[in-house]
């Protein structure tokens, strides 16, 4: 009787791959994307005063003048940075790749997943690091980790409040990164309400109608801390943080928003901001692959969220 090793060569399947990655993204939910046409300007803030919200005397006597009131002006401005990967593709790759490999798309798309990881991160690095970020890190029975002393509806409720009173809107989002959303999701104060209303899990959905928020946004995205040819030691990029913020609908004129990010859509080359670039080293005998994205990701309103630092142990 032949082995099985006699009778088949063992070859790449054609209709299974495994690749590793990562879950979606929220930088682009949290700082919605702006069109802009030069690479830089400046955009207006209306009233930092808030001389709208002051009390003024409107009475007139007959002839007489009206109380006279404005409004100040101030700007600030925006660079998108150039961030841009590329790789080779040797010539002997790209003759002896299998069916399943597609060296180009493989490539194009690794690229774009490094650049977005990298926006992810810096955006995450901005909030939970950023001096002008209102919050509070908390600890020891403070954490919602702790069942019997937490209570995170009670303090999400709370800055609700701090929020409107900075920058006069009510919070309509609310992050939880993947290791609070596991513990909130079970928080007994949680089920407590949501037993007699809600039937089976609780996500995001759920939590979103409890804690009185139009979306609850759970990222699940990793980032691999390990120093290259070490094994992989992967981490949330969200780290055990939370935050509450005011995400307008979209981006427009004369309203208030926590962040956004700026994307310069006509780029040299690009389509709609993005750049992907294929061109031929013949010293190297490879074709080269460049993935490039203009943007700024900006904090526009730091007093528009609220962090938790460490929310869960």
């Amino acid at each position: 009787m032949p082995e099985v090793s006699q009778v088949h060569i063992d070859v790449a399947l054609t209709n299974v791959s495994i690749a590793y990655r990562n879950p979606d993204y929220i930088s682009d939910i949290i700082a919605p994307p702006v069109p802009v046409r030069k690479q830089s300007d400046k955009y207006f803030i209306f009233d930092p005063e808030r001389e709208r919200f002051r009390e003024s005397n409107d009475r007139r006597a007959p002839g007489a003048e009206a109380s006279e009131v404005g409004f100040g002006l101030s700007t600030d401005n925006y660079y998108c940075e150039d961030h841009a990967l590329e790789t080779a593709i040797p010539d002997e790759e790209r003759e002896n790749a299998d069916p399943p490999i597609q060296v180009d798309i493989d490539r194009t798309e690794f690229l774009v997943d490094k650049i977005l990881l990298n926006k992810e991160i810096a955006l995450a690095t901005r909030i939970r690091t950023g001096s002008d970020i209102p919050g509070e890190t908390l600890s020891g029975t403070d954490q919602w980790s702790d069942y019997d002393n937490s209570d995170p509806v009670a303090a999400v409720e709370a800055k609700k409040a701090t929020i409107q009173a900075a920058v006069q809107v009510i919070p309509n989002v609310l992050v939880l990164s993947y290791p609070v959303y596991q513990k909130v999701r079970l928080h007994p104060k949680v089920i407590e309400k949501v037993q007699y209303v809600r039937l089976g899990v609780v996500g995001p959905d759920v939590l979103a109608q409890l804690f009185d928020v139009e979306r609850v946004v759970v990222p699940r995205a990793f980032k691999n801390v390990a120093a290259p040819g070490q094994d992989p030691d992967l981490q949330y990029i969200w780290g055990k943080d939370a935050f509450l913020c005011y995400v307008p609908p979209r981006p427009a004129l004369k309203q208030v928003a926590f962040a956004y990010s700026f994307l310069w859509t006509i780029a040299p080359g690009s389509v709609n901001g993005h750049i992907v670039e294929i061109w031929r080293e013949t010293r190297r005998k490879a074709d080269m692959i460049r993935v490039q994205k203009y943007y700024d990701q900006k904090i526009i309103a730091p007093g528009a969220v609220y962090l938790w630092k460490n929310a869960v142990a």
